[in-house]
């Protein structure tokens, strides 16, 4: 059972849900473990599917109805709306995809008030459990940290690496060629290689498109393309003011915490804490409607504090990631006295008992993680 299971059963007997996410991130198969004798799966992709869906001539008493690749279809939006229209929510109905349902969801049109939005992510320490019980907790975000969440790849660690190509090249030279009007899918696989390079780091057009021989603009909105995949997600930098936090460079994560080229792994782990981060603030807004958003820090004099958690605007963690117990760094330190947060961590990989220094929790990594509270106060 997926992190999300009980929240979309219970959605579902209210209003359409749409489920978006990354590719082979686990969307259909959540979909389908859904489904009961009296459901019925209809994918736009299946020839024999498309009339079905194009008429609404699924059975009125169904139990539930998955709609899948449903944003391949012309004007899929109205038809959507007109489902919603006549029928109400008899059967539910839950449609899966990707970047095109995360536009509706932005855009805010035709299914305003009509239906519920979540995002699927992959596998993170939290969730790994359910997957290899039988592993030690400590062998479960290794495991990740080689591998990655993607389900498949998780399960199969000897094939992740195949399977992430195999992922990279169906986005580039599919779905791209459907959310946009890239007419190569070259570029765009070779950005993927050099932001692999630069994870946790800022996104610099200028130096992006001088590497790829295209221009900064081009460059920028290939970025924002692969943004729209679920292929990375870029963190802005924390400001108390948000005209500038939007101005300022962002630091781009993969959605694979798997992916950097990083020898050292230091890459990997700080993609790891990134994508669990994004998973909880997602799930909390998703859910529960609670504004909660993720950042990272960096002033003017260069102090630097990995992540930023907030809600309502209100800082509820300061995140500092480190593979071993070293001295507390006077970022932390500093912001922790400016910002007045409700906890400032420093998550350790390495480390056996918590500590606590100058009002910093030095605890470690993976229990932290494995214990971040997704169903906490939550109905």
């Amino acid at each position: 059972m997926r992190y999300l299971t009980v929240r979309l059963t219970r959605d579902l007997r209210k209003k359409m849900v749409l489920l978006a996410g990354p590719r082979q991130c686990g969307k259909t198969t959540l979909a389908k473990s859904l489904l009961d004798e009296r459901g019925q799966y209809l994918s736009w992709d299946i020839t024999k599917d498309r009339r079905i869906i194009r008429e609404a001539a699924w059975p009125k008493d169904a139990s539930l109805i998955v709609l899948d690749e449903l944003h391949k279809a012309p004007k899929w939006k109205n038809l959507l709306k007109a489902v919603a229209d006549e029928f109400g929510n008899k059967p539910p109905v839950l449609v899966t995809g990707s970047a095109r349902l995360d536009a509706l969801r932005r855009t805010g049109d035709a299914l305003t008030g009509r239906q519920y939005f979540y995002r699927l992510h992959p596998i993170d320490v939290a969730e790994s459990k359910q997957f290899l019980p039988q592993l030690a907790l400590e062998e479960r975000l290794r495991r990740l940290l080689a591998s990655g969440g993607f389900p498949e790849a998780f399960l199969n660690p000897d094939e992740a690496a195949r399977l992430r190509n195999d992922r990279m090249e169906i986005v580039t030279r599919e779905d791209l060629r459907d959310l946009s009007r890239v007419t190569s899918w070259r570029g765009p696989a070779d950005l993927i290689e050099l932001l692999r390079e630069r994870v946790g780091k800022p996104t610099n057009y200028d130096n992006l498109a001088q590497s790829l021989g295209i221009s900064p603009p081009t460059a920028k909105s290939w970025v924002e393309l692969l943004e729209k995949l679920y292929v990375v997600f870029l963190l802005p930098p924390y400001s108390s003011s948000l005209s500038r936090s939007i101005r300022k460079d962002r630091r781009v994560f993969f959605y694979d915490c798997a992916a950097a080229y990083d020898e050292t792994g230091g890459a990997q782990l700080e993609n790891l804490v990134a994508c669990s981060l994004l998973k909880y603030t997602q799930f909390r807004k998703d859910a529960a409607g609670e504004n909660w958003e993720l950042y990272y820090l960096r002033d003017k004099e260069g102090r630097e504090v990995d992540f930023v958690v907030t809600r309502n605007r209100r800082v509820q963690w300061l995140i500092e990631v480190k593979t071993s117990h070293g001295a507390l760094g006077g970022a932390l330190l500093y912001y922790a006295q400016k910002l007045r947060p409700k906890d400032s961590l420093q998550l350790v990989l390495d480390l056996e008992r918590a500590q606590e220094k100058s009002g910093i929790k030095i605890v470690p990594l993976p229990k932290w993680l494995e214990a971040l509270p997704f169903e906490s106060g939550l109905r």
